[in-house]
């Protein structure tokens, strides 16, 4: 009797703990939970300062009539940037590979470090230390496209990163699709203050394939452009072109100068203070002197041939 009474005491204890499983299953099953708040997102477009390092300048304009030019000519002194410093200056011989990345509508219509005013469907790139404005060939290195930008902005701070470049840039380069890609960054010059110079930089559009700029009469009469490179050789340039003595500063600037008074005075070096540099008369120009055996050239800015920049030796891929 004592063991058939502890066998029941045992099968009673399983039951009543399997009746409270059930009981605990049943009580899970029922119990609602608050759903985890959603994490907010953005598109890829949204501003971040956390991610740039500086808070949005404020939008002045909207739509695709954005003006052109109205800022100012700087170079800076240095600044630092989510703990990173950064110097800026002009260097002729800046000429590096890095990672591009491009923006777009979060930015489109706001000021620019300059004060000019940022258009998502320009040839536009920011730059941390690149003079403003100023022009930089940027050349995709997976596939040799390239093209000359007007540098008005700072940017970018993130890791790794040597330029942002316009919405219009990145698919001329074939980087929008991708975010970011492999460039070659080249300093070319000073750019003038008026901003109007998109047809002179498609003129040195150079398609992936190609490897000269596309000239396009109807686009680029009369363009004005020069490149800082020291790689061409005479067996890469058209038949057409006839080498043009390096000018120091180098500056883009249109080709419709104003008309000369009936008795201009002499020309002179131009230098930028604030106002946009006009060229001097052609038949003005001084004659160019000799030293040791090498031409010296004049200070001045000249009428380069009607094409864009020559590209600089691409690397071998």
């Amino acid at each position: 009797m004592k063991f058939e009474n502890g066998a029941g005491t045992y099968a009673t204890g399983l039951r009543w703990l399997g009746i409270s499983l059930m009981c605990a299953t049943v009580t899970a099953c029922g119990t609602t939970h608050a759903p985890a708040p959603a994490k907010r997102t953005h598109g890829k477009e949204y501003f971040s300062e956390a991610e740039y390092g500086v808070k949005a300048s404020p939008r002045v304009a909207t739509g695709n009539n954005i003006p052109k030019g109205g800022g100012r000519y700087m170079v800076g002194n240095a600044y630092q940037v989510k703990g990173q410093w950064y110097v800026p200056k002009e260097d002729y011989s800046y000429n590096k590979i890095g990672i591009a990345s491009w923006y777009g509508s979060a930015f489109h219509g706001r000021l620019t470090a300059n004060g000019e005013v940022y258009d998502q469907l320009s040839l536009s790139a920011a730059h941390p230390t690149f003079p403003l404005p100023s022009y930089a060939r940027v050349t995709n290195v997976e596939n040799g496209s390239s093209v000359v930008v007007r540098v008005n902005d700072r940017g970018p701070y993130h890791p790794g990163r040597i330029i942002d470049l316009s919405n219009k840039t990145a698919d001329l380069l074939d980087l929008r699709d991708s975010g970011t890609g492999d460039v070659r960054v080249q300093y070319v010059g000073r750019a003038p203050l008026d901003g109007h110079d998109m047809p002179y930089l498609m003129s040195s559009y150079v398609k992936k394939g190609d490897r000269f700029p596309g000239f396009n009469p109807q686009i680029a009469t009369g363009v004005m452009v020069a490149s800082n490179s020291k790689q061409i050789s005479a067996d890469q340039l058209p038949p057409s072109y006839t080498p043009t003595p390096t000018r120091q500063p180098r500056t883009f600037i249109p080709a419709a100068a104003p008309v000369p008074a009936r008795n201009p005075a002499p020309a002179t070096s131009m230098a930028y203070a604030g106002s946009t540099p006009v060229a001097p008369p052609v038949n003005q120009l001084p004659p160019m002197t000799w030293s040791g055996g090498q031409p010296t050239a004049p200070s001045i800015l000249v009428v380069l041939p009607e094409i864009g920049p020559i590209p600089h030796d691409r690397p071998d891929f």
